[in-house]
């Protein structure tokens, strides 16, 4: 016999929620962006202003932190190895272009700046020294350039 439940339990919600997504969650996400309600990228542009205040709303009441202290190693390791090395891979394999294209804009630039810190002498600690603050203040100035 059928009885009335107005609120499930939370193991029966979580069971039909994970099973939902087994059963539909891939084909729903890929019929969702394939037909979005609105631009994603020209809603995230209008909405800028939004998401830095929220960000600084964030900062301020340092939700971060606090979720931070709400986990432990042994979760976070559990969720990296489960999950992070698979979409590492997958995920710049399925950028192959944007990695491409990254490199060849970035690599004349890095070569430009080895030539330069390679031109430095290097015979005493005080030009080492030169050399490392050099090859440092390069590399962070080429930051963003590609």
């Amino acid at each position: 016999m059928a009885s009335v439940k107005r609120v499930i339990s939370p193991e029966e919600w979580k069971n039909r929620q994970i099973s939902t997504l087994k059963a539909v969650g891939r084909t729903n996400y890929l019929a969702g962006i394939a037909s979005p309600k609105a631009d994603p990228i020209a809603r995230g542009i209008a909405t800028e202003g939004k998401f830095a205040d929220a960000m600084r709303k964030a900062i301020d009441d340092e939700s971060r932190k606090k979720g931070l202290e709400k986990t432990d190693m042994g979760t976070w390791y559990k969720y990296a190895h489960d999950l992070g090395a698979d979409k590492l891979v997958d995920g710049v394999v399925k950028r192959e272009a944007k990695v491409s294209a990254f490199v060849t804009a970035f690599q004349p630039l890095l070569t430009s700046h080895l030539a330069k810190i390679d031109a430095l002498a290097e015979e005493t600690d005080s030009d080492r020294e030169t050399r490392m603050l050099e090859n440092l203040r390069g590399l962070k100035a080429l930051k963003g350039k590609a």
